[in-house]
């Protein structure tokens, strides 16, 4: 009987470490005059999970200033499907559909948590930047590492 040394397949990358979601219910405060959540709220929603989600790998704000490099947002691109009411259960979910580099690129998707209807879908773009000069620089390849990469 032949025997053949068969390596093991390469390790796959994190992919998990790179999604992401929260859940909340709408608050009063959250609507505009029409009775829907106002789109500012959405946005900010789409910063408290990726800031959240940063926490939850060990990649918090404090953790990238001490590396000497931050994330800010550079671009978002939202489709607003349905709006979001008074008491409605949400699920905001991200993942980091490109990075590695000096940018990520973010797919955010809101829906209702107990219909599963969407609400708003789209991308953000983060940038890489020294926090002291405020200029592009690369992040360290165990903070990316955090992230999957």
């Amino acid at each position: 009987m032949n025997q053949v040394a068969v390596s093991p397949p390469p390790a796959e990358p994190a992919y998990w470490l790179r999604s992401f979601a929260l859940q909340l219910t709408v608050q009063s405060a959250e609507l505009d005059e029409l009775g829907h959540v106002n789109n500012v709220i959405y946005l900010g929603w789409i910063e408290q999970v990726a800031r959240t989600h940063a926490e939850a790998v060990g990649a918090g704000f404090a953790v990238m200033e001490a590396q000497g490099v931050v994330a800010v947002v550079r671009k978002h691109s939202l489709h607003y499907h349905r709006p979001a009411l008074l008491g409605d259960e949400i699920d905001i979910q991200t993942s980091i559909i490109e990075g590695g580099g000096l940018k990520a690129i973010r797919h955010n998707r809101i829906a209702n948590a107990v219909s599963g209807e969407l609400l708003v879908e789209g991308q953000t773009e983060w940038v890489w930047i020294d926090p002291r000069s405020g200029r592009p620089k690369r992040p360290p390849e165990a903070l990316l590492a955090k992230f999957g990469f």
